[in-house]
């Protein structure tokens, strides 16, 4: 190998001057960044944010996340506690148990500074929504939040009847509990001011005929017996809205359904970890508990990923210590690059906290992340000083002279990377785009730290040369000989009679792996589950489990009707339509297997039922239809007549005007269908919406305005727009990235050749994840444009050598030698940090960030492998005219 000589490297003015004032001025260089360091990590600390939950993944400007604002604008928050308990349901014990716990949990009273505040309203009042945009937001939204009275969700219901009622829906719903719990504890149980509704067995919603009027209460109203529980418990087991809502199917679970008002996540978790201390309380053998619903689901998550983000970042700088001290064996060697990469990453998620974007599942990689690509220019500039040093320049000579010929392509390596981050704010998904404009602010953050601080501290080194010894040139060492092994792979031997079949061997060789990989990135599939992300074993994961077996599922897919123009919730023939829409949606069926399931991974047999309740203002008609008339079972259906079902709707109306706020709006014009379901991952349920969605053609047709929202849709919202954005974000990167490939080679031939080989790893790891059945989720879809990102870094490198060398020497051999000797040891050196650095995800605990780590970790060691075999073989095709 040739050796390298620094009077050979291209210099740049601008970071020659640079580095001198750096230097002179060093001291200001450190105290400054320092004192930043430290505002932005009060910010990070004091006004940090984490948003965990599902809706975090759609776009605000969705037609999803419109419809579920406007879902809760009418009716209140959509997301539930389902505590799921076992036992013996119907024993007084049990039942005396229950009771104990729902009082308990309804009379949740927590200081919760974020009550009333819907996400949307978060999320205007930092800019990011407006109110054109998002109802209940924007302007709106802020004029609410100062007025104090942003969403008051149900608790306004008895001011928004006003005199069109006049008092008799307060009187009617005083005399409908007589008989057993106060009135305004029924169904809206609120010790405190946390709780906006619980439902249980305990007072779960009751249509009775008695004493000569409708009455509207709870289930046990009247405590029953040891006596009157063995009729209980068929009347419980026989009715619909019962069964797969508050009770299961064999009678053996019971579940607390609990809504709280809307609240930021992080108080959502502190509720969580309260309803988690009182079923711990009462909970015993015979009274098994499990707690799941998506706040529940969100709060584990965000305690999982708190627990990675501190892991992840522990054992990053632990890396990078190690690293450092291996490679340069001197504390300001060790701790310049280590405090590069800690600062950048204060800065980042400093100024995440100080813009208001919270912390989310994708964005939660970003520590570790950053730590892990920035500390490369780090590497480059100290192994360019360290080699300064050794030839006899001194600290400050060495600092200039590293930073005059390290510091453009690191530049360019930054915004190459940068870029690939860039891309993903054409993604459709907010958390995504926030990845990419605070991953890319984290990566030029490193870079600038690399400029400013890195070289203001390691100027204090007087005689250190960082690990070399002096005199000595690195050769012959085991990264020497590796670098001599891969440019053989493609060189001609001395006097060979075939000197161009080792190079057309490799040349090859690599595009038959491509043909390959391109040909197995076909079996790509998407697969959404956060549930999934969670290891078995815990708590959360188990409690979902549970409540799909017993309950029906813990997802749910809800149609938003609205009433055409001119007409209400009371017309018949509406109701009919709603009516056979329900059975409709109960005689699904799996296209794939014949049977009432969804679809599970093709490794694992499909799921029990799919659906498991259906409750619709029909419910309503029906049980009252049936109280009115001895409550026959005959008599549950809607009345035969328009008179009828006018009687009924306005009967319930004056009996139970806030059970019927919680299934219509006030005018009778907009209720809700809501679907319980299994949970599954977002795609499984891509054919029953489908289904569904034709039944409300064809039964509903232009009889109202249906719109779908719920869990269920969310999840395929998302993974409708992951190959979408998959391919856009790609397509993005790799088009800037050629071009700066281009401005910075000053070459249009090299530029273009230059990204060859950095397609080629990328699409390995494609096609690795399709052989083994590896899904395209929320994380791996920013595999390949932050992997050609960072992947493209090493070509920058090793092709600004070899251009530098090969337009003044034309000799294509010499300028090969000239870039293994000069940047392919670094090359190897910041490719096995990287890789090291990624590996640091598998000590996660969420198997997403597993998954991540170990693919980047092992697109960017291809990448090396590619760069050191098939890029001197394709230069040696390209440019083998001018081998002297």
């Amino acid at each position: 190998m040739a050796v390298y000589d620094p009077d050979q490297a291209p210099t740049s003015p601008f970071f020659t001057r640079w580095a001198e004032f750096v230097v002179r001025y060093r001291v200001f260089a450190i105290l400054g960044t320092l004192s930043i360091s430290a505002f932005f990590a009060y910010q990070a600390i004091a006004h940090r944010k984490v948003d965990t939950s599902v809706e975090a993944f759609l776009s605000t400007h969705s037609e999803a996340f419109q419809v579920l604002e406007q879902l809760r604008d009418d009716f209140g928050r959509d997301e539930i506690f389902v505590i799921l308990i076992g036992g013996d349901v119907f024993s007084p014990a049990y039942l005396e148990r229950l009771k104990k716990l729902h009082d308990a949990l309804a009379a949740i009273d927590l200081p919760i500074e974020s009550l009333g505040q819907r996400k949307s309203q978060r999320d205007a009042w930092r800019g990011r929504t407006t109110a054109a945009g998002v109802p209940g937001s924007g302007e709106q939204a802020a004029a609410e939040r100062d007025a104090g009275t942003a969403d008051q969700g149900f608790d306004g219901f008895g001011d928004d009847f006003g005199d069109d009622f006049g008092d008799d829906f307060g009187q009617a719903g005083a005399a409908a509990g007589d008989d057993g719990p106060k009135a305004d504890a029924w169904g809206e149980e609120k010790g405190g001011t946390v709780i906006d509704e619980i439902t249980s067995l305990i007072n779960v919603r009751q249509t009775r005929w008695k004493g000569g009027g409708l009455q509207v209460g709870g289930l046990l109203d009247e405590w029953p017996g040891a006596e009157q529980l063995p009729a209980l418990e068929p009347q419980v087991l026989a009715d619909r809205t019962l069964v797969g809502r508050v009770i299961s199917a064999d009678g053996s679970h019971s579940a607390i359904l609990l809504r709280t008002d809307f609240m930021s996540e992080q108080d959502s978790a502190r509720v969580y970890a309260e309803v988690l201390r009182l079923c711990a309380a009462v909970e015993a053998e015979d009274f098994r508990i499990h707690v799941a619903g998506l706040p529940a689901l969100a709060a584990a998550i965000n305690d999982l990923m708190l627990g990675d983000l501190a892991s992840m970042g522990g054992l990053a700088v632990g890396l990078i210590f190690v690293f450092m001290a291996l490679m340069f064996r001197h504390p300001l060697g060790v701790m310049g690059p280590l405090l590069v990469v800690v600062q950048a990453v204060i800065w980042t998620l400093g100024s995440m906290a100080f813009f208001g974007v919270p912390m989310t599942m994708i964005t939660n990689i970003l520590p570790a992340f950053v730590m892990c690509v920035g500390i490369g220019d780090s590497v480059h500039i100290q192994s360019v000083y360290r080699d300064t040093m050794r030839r006899g320049a001194s600290s400050h000579e060495a600092v200039v002279h590293a930073l005059g010929t390290t510091a453009m392509p690191v530049l360019f390596t930054t915004l190459t990377t940068a870029l690939g981050l860039l891309s993903f704010r054409l993604a459709v998904v907010d958390a995504i785009q926030d990845m990419g404009t605070f991953g890319a602010l984290g990566v030029m953050l490193a870079l600038v730290h690399t400029l400013v601080f890195l070289p203001a501290l390691i100027s204090f080194n007087q005689k250190s040369l960082f690990g070399l010894r002096a005199g000595a040139h690195g050769g012959g060492d085991v990264f020497d000989r590796f670098l001599a092994f891969c440019s053989g792979l493609s060189r001609a031997p001395a006097a060979s009679s075939h000197p161009h079949r080792r190079r057309r061997m490799t040349l090859a060789v690599a595009a038959a792996i491509a043909v390959v990989a391109i040909a197995c990135i076909g079996l790509m599939r998407v697969y959404h589950n956060p549930l999934a992300w969670i290891p078995g074993g815990y708590a959360i994961k188990d409690a979902f489990t549970a409540v799909d077996d017993h309950l029906g599922g813990t997802s749910d897919l809800t149609l938003l009707i609205e009433a055409k123009p001119g007409q209400t919730l009371k017309d018949r023939e509406l109701m009919l339509a709603i009516d056979r829409l329900e059975e409709h949606i109960f005689a699904y069926r799996d296209p794939r297997t014949g049977l009432p399931v969804a679809r599970g991974k093709p490794d694992q047999a499909p799921p029990e039922q799919l659906i498991g309740n259906v409750i619709s203002i029909v419910d309503v008609v029906r049980e009252t239809h049936q109280a009115v008339h001895e409550s026959k079972s005959e008599a549950y259906r809607i009345p035969d007549t328009q008179r009828g079902v006018v009687d009924m709707v306005t009967l319930f109306e004056s009996a139970g005007p806030a059970q019927l706020r919680r299934l219509a709006t006030i005018d009778l014009r907009r209720t809700v269908l809501t679907v319980r379901l299994r949970w599954l991952d977002a795609s499984a349920y891509e054919p029953l919406v489908a289904h569904i969605m034709a039944g409300v053609e064809k039964h509903i047709g232009d009889r109202a305005l249906v719109r779908p929202t719920g869990s269920a849709l969310n999840l395929l919202t998302v993974v409708g727009g992951l190959l979408v954005d998959l391919m856009r974000s790609f397509g993005a990167a790799f088009v800037t990235i050629t071009l700066m490939m281009v401005l910075l080679l000053r070459d249009l031939r090299l530029g273009l050749i230059a990204m060859v080989p950095n397609l080629l790893p990328i699409a390995m790891i494609m096609g690795l994840m399709g052989a083994a059945g590896i899904p395209i989720d929320l994380n791996n879809i920013m595999i390949g444009s932050i992997a050609i990102g960072i992947a493209v870094d090493d070509t920058i490198h090793f092709l600004h050598q070899f251009r530098s060398h090969i337009h003044h020497h034309e000799d294509v051999e010499s300028a090969l030698a000239h870039s293994f000797s000069h940047a392919g040891r670094a090359m190897i050196t910041t490719s096995i940090v990287l890789v090291a650095g990624f590996m640091v995800f598998l000590a996660a605990s969420m198997y997403n960030l597993q998954r991540f780590g170990l693919l980047v970790g092992l697109s960017l060691l291809l990448a090396l492998l590619v760069d050191l075999i098939f890029t001197p073989a394709l230069l040696r095709s390209f440019y083998r005219h001018r081998t002297s």
